[in-house]
């Protein structure tokens, strides 16, 4: 038996195979995406996505191909002047990086892992914000408290999330941002090949003022054709339909989300028992709910995933500048409770025996 915990692709929901061998007998995945069939489903994916979710009625929901298709929505659809990066580690950072190619007034503010984001001046209106929300390659998350932060003291700036490894984890104060985007190869428990995005009134307003209009993936184009209950060209028709079924059979995201953390709260309390294996971020807070991040000594971080892989534990390995020295472990909603107790008991043995 495997156990995956690798941080994305991560485990599917074990339902999507039926749900996929549902969607081959229905027909629907030989349909074409301006038929009434498609625009049938992906009218009732909005519906159960904002229902289980609990996105705002007045967000909207865009589908494309990827997180990384998103960073270059957001750089030609949404900036007209300039952006300011916010990032600690390597996902934030390439962000950042896209971003510059496409619009060279931009700005990187980098931070500590043990930080919250640089909070900019007063006097400073930005066009848009981009945080990651939580950041992939160490664990970290932006918290709720300076979620709230930001936005008050920016309430005509768009904020932009990038959300990819906690959409579907984590309960959202949707309001907190404009731009919320994510893979479902994550949190959502589906095959990897497509994105979500989700828009505020605010944002929107903001696409149709620069009315940016000159590639296949222009926002106001994808839009236009989402408040037709279609898509700008043909779509993950399988996902979107692993996705409508999985929306209407797991629980509300309050629930999932108490679990989520409920779980992380017990993987800690026990890891605390470890003496070679430590949290990167050593602040509750700032800990992501949704992607543990423990670190050691190169040696035994080594032998730790030789071990692991020959109990059947797949382990994420560490990212950029930590890969050497830190595991990463999901904590996604497909993964079943009892298998982060097989998990915690293979640490703790491999503590007591290394």
């Amino acid at each position: 038996m495997k156990y995956n915990f690798y941080p994305g692709p991560s485990k599917i929901y074990p339902q999507v195979a039926g749900y996929f061998q549902e969607a081959m007998d229905s027909g629907i995945l030989e349909r074409n995406h301006r038929s009434n069939a498609f625009q049938d489903l992906f009218s009732s994916t909005k519906t159960l996505l904002k229902s289980k979710l609990n996105i705002p009625l007045n967000y909207e929901i865009v589908v494309v191909s990827s997180a990384t298709e998103c960073w270059e929505i957001i750089a030609q659809s949404f900036i007209k002047n300039k952006s300011y990066h916010f990032f600690n580690g390597a996902f934030g950072e390439k962000w950042y990086d896209y971003t510059q190619k496409i619009h060279h007034e931009v700005e990187a503010l980098s931070f500590g892992l043990n930080e919250n984001p640089p909070m900019l001046p007063q006097d400073i209106t930005p066009e848009l914000l981009a945080f990651t929300h939580n950041e992939t390659s160490n664990g970290t998350a932006i918290s709720d408290s300076f979620q709230k932060q930001v936005r008050a003291k920016f309430p005509e700036s768009l904020i932009a999330y990038d959300a990819t490894s906690s959409m579907a984890g984590y309960e959202f104060d949707w309001e907190n941002g404009d731009i919320w985007y994510a893979s479902v190869q994550k949190c959502f428990g589906l095959p990897a090949g497509m994105a979500l995005m989700v828009v505020s009134p605010r944002a929107i307003a903001k696409a149709k003022e620069i009315n940016e209009s000159n590639h296949y993936n222009s926002f106001n184009f994808i839009l236009k054709n989402a408040l037709n209950s279609q898509t700008h060209h043909t779509p993950n028709i399988a996902n979107i339909y692993l996705l409508n079924r999985l929306m209407q059979n797991i629980e509300n995201i309050s629930a999932v989300y108490k679990n989520i953390k409920t779980r992380k709260e017990q993987f800690y309390n026990e890891i605390k028992k470890l003496e070679k294996l430590k949290p990167i971020e050593d602040s509750v807070e700032l800990q992501s709910d949704t992607v543990f991040c423990l670190k050691g000594k190169k040696d035994v971080i080594h032998k730790l995933k030789e071990e692991a892989k020959k109990e059947g534990f797949i382990l994420g390995n560490g990212y950029g500048e930590w890969r050497e020295t830190t595991i990463r472990i999901a904590n996604f909603p497909a993964i079943p409770n009892s298998q982060y107790l097989s998990l915690i008991n293979f640490l703790l043995r491999f503590d007591k025996m290394n």
